[in-house]
């Protein structure tokens, strides 16, 4: 990492060409979850442009593909959510969120298998207002037509999974044992495009767009269709390598997992009566007890005690 910022990319942070690099300090950001994700590092320090210095922070995130484990045979598929390119794609691809409401952080550029984006900082986003702009923007957003969209992830996941005897509810267990019913459920629901990791660690509260092209505020709409002034700010949402098409009301699987709310009203709330609540339930509810149960699993073979409250929230939330 000889050059910290390439021009073009150091040109989109400044918001005009001819800067240089004064001093750039590097700083390894872990916690990234991502199968393809390798050195997160953000860089910060002052470069020079038009005979000023002024401050920069970018983020600098590497991928790579997976290669031990069991997702790893699947790491060149560009239709599994292990496809290890998605992330950089859809940042050059345009087809991301930005706004108003609900966007992705600003992309200064994708050079090989390194994206640089804005450093985005705030507080945890309400899980209720990420979940009213998630359901705005899957209801005003089409499935875009490209070749390395992820496809149902869920599904995908529970092909490469079987439950092992474990100390764990009886009840997460029987729901695991749904999943043929369940999936069959799953498979007949609207699709929509989806982030695939919608949890409370991607979802970043902003009051303003310092990410830059991020309009601070927009319109969103009740149920009944009549229109009202969004709440001011941003939700930002990072992570965006699963990014793919799955049934309606699946993200919220992973909101409801992180947080121990349940966002299904205020998602339809957001999305304006564009879908039908039954089809938004089932996908919500068949998502997370799969999706629950799978990680109650991989915690009890780990050693790892969920949650307290996990196991009951699940099977509170079940269909």
């Amino acid at each position: 990492m000889d050059d910290p910022l390439p021009e073009p990319v150091l040109a989109s942070v400044l918001g005009r060409p001819g800067g240089t690099v004064v001093t750039c300090r590097r700083e390894p950001i872990g916690g990234s979850s991502g199968a393809a994700t390798g050195r997160v590092t953000r860089l910060s320090g002052l470069a020079r442009c038009g005979g000023e210095e002024v401050p920069f922070s970018v983020v600098r995130k590497e991928v790579r593909p997976v290669r031990e484990g069991r997702h790893a045979p699947y790491a060149g598929d560009p239709r599994h959510w292990a496809y290890w390119r998605r992330e950089p794609l859809a940042y050059a691809s345009g087809l991301l969120p930005a706004g108003p409401g609900l966007a992705a952080p600003r992309c200064h550029g994708v050079v090989g298998d390194v994206v640089y984006l804005a450093d985005v900082t705030g507080v945890p986003e309400s899980p209720h207002l990420a979940a009213r702009r998630l359901g705005a923007w899957q209801a005003g957003t089409a499935v875009p037509d490209v070749p390395w969209l992820a496809g149902h992830q869920l599904a995908q996941r529970l092909a490469t999974s079987e439950w092992t005897p474990v100390a764990a509810d009886p009840r997460v267990a029987r729901l695991w044992a749904r999943q043929d019913e369940l999936l069959a459920e799953l498979a007949r629901l609207p699709v929509v495009l989806t982030h695939g990791d919608f949890s409370a660690g991607n979802l970043v509260a902003r009051p303003d767009a310092p990410t830059g092209g991020v309009p601070e505020a927009g319109r969103e709409t009740t149920p009944q269709g009549s229109s009202h002034r969004a709440p001011a700010g941003t939700t930002v949402v990072l992570d965006w390598a699963t990014l793919g098409a799955g049934p309606v009301g699946a993200d919220l699987a992973a909101l409801a997992l992180s947080t121990f709310a349940d966002p299904l009203e205020h998602y339809l709330a957001g999305a304006g009566g564009r879908f039908v609540r039954a089809d938004v339930e089932c996908g919500y509810r068949a998502t997370l007890a799969l999706t629950g149960a799978g990680r109650v699993h991989w915690m009890a073979t780990r050693g790892v005690r969920p949650p307290d409250g996990y196991e009951d929230f699940i099977l509170s939330q079940a269909p």
